[in-house]
């Protein structure tokens, strides 16, 4: 049977160890190397127990572990004796970090606990903070100094700054204890083997010494009520003086006490200098010999004044401040830029006021915008002001006001403050991996009694719930596809693993039921912000899975938004189906009039998926949801595919506007009325047109429907027309200038069909192949790189170089640029790129090679990115030289006396690009 561990206590022990272990929130603050000061110190003190004389009794006590915001939370862990080190140290680890710092009371009940027989007594205190409770450990240590026994309190400070070493220091050099600040889990065991090591205390009791009531910091040129521990006479100075210093020069920072009879004023007032540095706060006999010196920092000041906005002239007003409030200072109305002694007659004393900090002063006659200051009592400087208006409208931008700034002070001059606050704890929760991930709405609940009540729920839907928690027990909550509801009961806290996975409720991560692709799933075009036009059903899906991350099959239909009313109804099957983590990839063919294969590339989007639909470097986003169900509106899968609506984007409709038939005036709209040519033979076209005469070229309509005639509004200006219709192999480009009064009718011509070399001279010297006009894109090759591929249409190719270092080292592979403009941007994919970032874009692989994209540049980019990525391809280089030299060569043919043209016809058809 097991029994509980029970010190043996110390028969006429003659001295006696007790431990104060701090467990306030603030413990779960992190040190170096990311680990929290709690589970080093619960190693190291667990270390500590085995390693020092266990034939010294010792006692355990710890504070703020049970409780939130409670100063009484002090609990005696183990009685004074000799205890069990391996139970002492099972106790403490199951202490959670969570409230406040009682250091003087925790004092108070260890020097309760040493025996009655000992002649001498040791307290440890171990903290990594100050006094957070209304008490004085500085008083108690001159306290303890007078007891009955040598009592040393030794301070061990882990992780305190310099400041907060100095503010504990008075509880040491009281009892005669060790100052000790650790910053490691290192320092921290060797400070708490020097304790050990030190001899036990003397009955010889330190100096009494005075001590002041007064925190480790004050604010610059603000007063104090000082009160102190010990005796003085009234003609005994106390005061400032600058760190280290001697009695300074009387001032109101330093003076006498002063009183009436023996003993001195206590409290006494001391103003603290008006510059920030640090300061000794001292007492000085009359003989000149210093009685007490206590370390003071003084911060500088937060003053200002509330808000004021506008007044009326010559009428009064009123308005806050937060000051020093010093005999002789003003507060006065002047004209900004002023001199500090040029001011308004009408001036108030901030002195006579300083208990409401509020007064009224008459605004000045003249309209104007002003500066309410407060001036020095010699009227030289000006220590702070707010402007406002007189007669004027005034608009305050800044936010400050005297709540803030006394706050503000607070924060500076009192201990620590808040540094009980346990740190929030980012944490995540998501569904079993076999569900869908889709955006849910998320809750947690607090469940611990001394936790804020208020529960956790985002304002928006989250595939993976995240956000900061205060530690502790909470009830994460959510509905998932097919009303599945998700529940669990976590535990979050600092330093552990806080991602969550919830399970389906009554059901445990593996019994989570298993979710596939399989069923009916409809593929949405969804249109860019530019163009005009609906989001239309392109095809349907009967995709078949039979378990999760399984294989993916089944069949498409095609719809007649997709080819047109000649392939409506075509059916057919996946060519290749994979799911890649999040990318879902799936590749089929339609034929004519699309005779290459068709690529779907999607990642997950609410219940569905969202990406390309791509063809021979064409594409456009898409939106694949699941059949049976609404899917988003175009609005919403518009932000899905393209982002945010750009800011100029104007509500489109896909109804082309009709002419007003109005007058119109210079730079409004007027009808323009746009045709095909009649060598076409009444075929319709897609419509679109770009401004050309303005810095960015905006693209000023697009139509979705095929029409031969167009009429249209247009503001006057220059405008690249063209008429599209693929299917027929139609191209229409023309530049039209619209005027205000003009004809403006046009009619489109058929572009000339893309070769390099009618554009090579548009984009210079650089620029190895430009393909245009050529749906299909366009078989390029370039010899001395070794770079061939299927070059996008409206694509660019850069010429190839290998880079080459400064001595002439030569690189392996070549390096190009492909670009493209996509809605009024210009796109690029990288081979080869040099210094290459992870942060930049994704790469892909390509032999030896790499082909990288940057991040960010949209739906087009990506497009362009695959289709160059499924033909390129790069064979060895030969040197220049050898391909200058094959380029040059001519062999004679005889052609029998045919035209060159048409047997280059009849070798190569009309291919173009090349």
């Amino acid at each position: 049977m097991a029994a509980f561990a029970v010190p043996v206590a110390a028969q006429q022990t003659d001295s006696a160890s007790i431990l104060i272990y701090d467990a306030s929130g603030s413990m779960w603050g992190q040190i170096d190397g990311g680990i929290t000061k709690v589970e080093v110190a619960r190693d190291v003190i667990g270390d500590f127990f085995v390693s020092r004389d266990n034939a010294v009794p010792l006692g355990v006590i710890a504070y703020g572990h049970n409780r939130r915001g409670d100063c009484s939370d002090i609990e005696t862990i183990a009685s004074v004796g000799v205890n069990d080190p391996s139970d002492l140290s099972a106790r403490l680890n199951r202490l959670n970090p969570r409230g406040m710092t009682p250091i003087t009371d925790s004092l108070t009940l260890a020097a309760s606990m040493i025996p009655p027989t000992a002649e001498s007594a040791d307290i440890i205190l171990v903290t990594d903070g100050l006094e957070t409770c209304d008490a004085d450990p500085c008083a108690l240590a001159a306290q303890l100094a007078q007891e009955g026994i040598a009592i040393r309190a030794h301070v061990v400070g882990f992780g305190l700054t310099s400041q907060e070493a100095e503010a504990m220091s008075c509880v040491a050099d009281a009892t005669g204890g060790l100052l000790l600040t650790p910053q490691t889990g290192q320092e921290l065991a060797d400070a708490l083997d020097q304790i050990a090591a030190v001899q036990p205390a003397s009955d010889a009791k330190p100096a009494q010494e005075a001590f002041f009531d007064m925190g480790p910091n004050a604010e610059a040129g603000h007063t104090y009520e000082i009160s102190y521990h010990g005796t003085a006479r009234p003609d005994s100075y106390a005061g400032f003086t600058p760190r280290g210093g001697d009695m300074p020069s009387v001032s109101p920072s330093f003076g006498v006490v002063g009183g009436a009879g023996a003993a001195g004023n206590n409290p006494f007032s001391k103003t603290a200098p008006s510059e920030a540095g640090e300061y000794d706060l001292i007492l000085v006999a009359y003989d000149g010999s210093i009685i007490a010196r206590q370390p003071i920092e003084v911060v500088a000041p937060s003053n200002g004044f509330d808000a004021i906005g506008s007044v009326e002239p010559d009428k009064r007003f009123q308005f806050s401040w937060r000051g020093p409030n010093q005999v002789g200072q003003r507060i006065v109305i002047a004209r900004p830029g002023a001199a500090p002694n040029d001011y308004e007659r009408d001036w108030g004393q901030p002195y006579s006021n300083r208990q409401t900090q509020r007064m009224g002063l008459r605004a000045p006659a003249e309209p104007g915008v002003y500066e309410l200051r407060y001036i020095s009592g010699n009227q030289q400087e000006i220590l702070f002001f707010r402007e406002f208006g007189v007669g004027v409208p005034f608009e305050d931008t800044d936010i400050t006001n005297t709540a803030d700034l006394a706050a503000q002070a607070a924060a500076a001059t009192q201990a620590a403050a808040g540094q009980d606050a346990m740190p929030l704890v980012r944490a995540t929760f998501r569904i079993p991996d076999n569900f869908p991930r889709t955006p849910l709405w998320w809750s947690a609940v607090p469940l611990d009694p001394d936790m804020s009540p208020e529960a956790w729920l985002p304002i928006s839907e989250m595939i993976v719930g995240e956000g900061e928690f205060e530690p502790g027990r909470y009830r994460i909550s959510t509905t998932g596809p097919g009303e599945v509801e998700f529940s669990a009961e976590v535990e979050i806290y600092p330093g552990q693993n806080n991602d969550f996975i919830i399970p389906p409720v009554g059901e445990t991560d593996d019994e989570a039921s298993a979710t596939t692709l399989g069923g009916p799933w409809q593929v949405i075009g969804v249109p860019p912000y530019q163009v005009q036009a609906g989001a239309d059903q392109l095809l349907t899906l009967a995709l078949e899975q039979a378990q999760p991350n399984g294989p993916i099959g089944g069949s498409w239909t095609a719809q007649e938004s997709l080819a047109g009313p000649q392939a409506t109804g075509r059916e057919g099957d996946f060519t290749t189906a994979t799911l890649d983590g999040d990318v879902l990839r799936m590749t089929f063919t339609v034929g004519e009039p699309i005779p290459a294969p068709m690529t779907l590339y999607l990642t997950p989007y609410g219940i569905g998926y969202a990406g390309s639909l791509s063809s021979a470097g064409q594409g456009m986003s898409v939106v694949m949801w699941p059949g049976g169900h609404v899917p988003p509106s175009l609005e919403e899968m518009r932000e899905a595919v393209h982002g945010q609506a750009p800011s100029d984007t104007a509500e489109i409709s896909t109804t082309p506007p009709m002419p007003s038939g109005r007058p119109t005036q210079d730079g409004e709209a007027v009808s323009v009325r746009l045709l095909t040519p009649f060598e076409i033979g009444g075929k319709r076209v897609q419509w679109s047109a770009i401004r050309t005469d303005t810095p960015a070229a905006d693209v000023a309509f697009a139509i979705n429907e095929f029409e031969h005639m167009l009429i249209i509004d247009l503001a006057p200006g220059t405008y690249a027309v063209e008429g599209i219709n693929e299917a027929e192999g139609i191209f229409l480009a023309e530049t039209i200038t619209v005027t205000a009064g003009g004809d403006n009718s046009f009619e489109i011509p058929v572009a000339r069909d893309g070769d390099r070399s009618s554009v090579e001279t548009d984009h210079g010297e650089d620029v190895a192949f430009v393909c245009t006009n050529v749906p299909g894109g366009c078989e390029v090759r370039h010899e001395a790189s070794g770079i061939s591929l299927m070059l996008p249409n409206s694509w660019t190719m850069g010429e190839p170089y290998f880079y080459e270092t400064a001595g002439g080292a030569r690189a392996d592979l070549p390096t190009a640029t492909f670009f493209a403009e996509d809605l009024g941007k210009v796109v690029s994919v990288e081979l080869n790129p040099r210094q290459w970032l992870e942060s930049n874009g994704p790469c892909r692989s390509i032999g030896a090679n790499q082909l990288c994209m940057f991040v960010g540049q949209g739906m087009g980019a990506e497009i362009g990115f695959e289709a160059i990525a499924s033909s390129l391809q790069i064979s060895p280089s030969r040197p220049d030289d050898v391909v200058a030299a094959e380029s040059d060569t001519r062999i004679p043919i005889d052609l029998g006396g045919r035209n060159p043209e048409s047997v280059l016809r009849a070798l190569f058809g009309n291919q173009t690009g090349n």
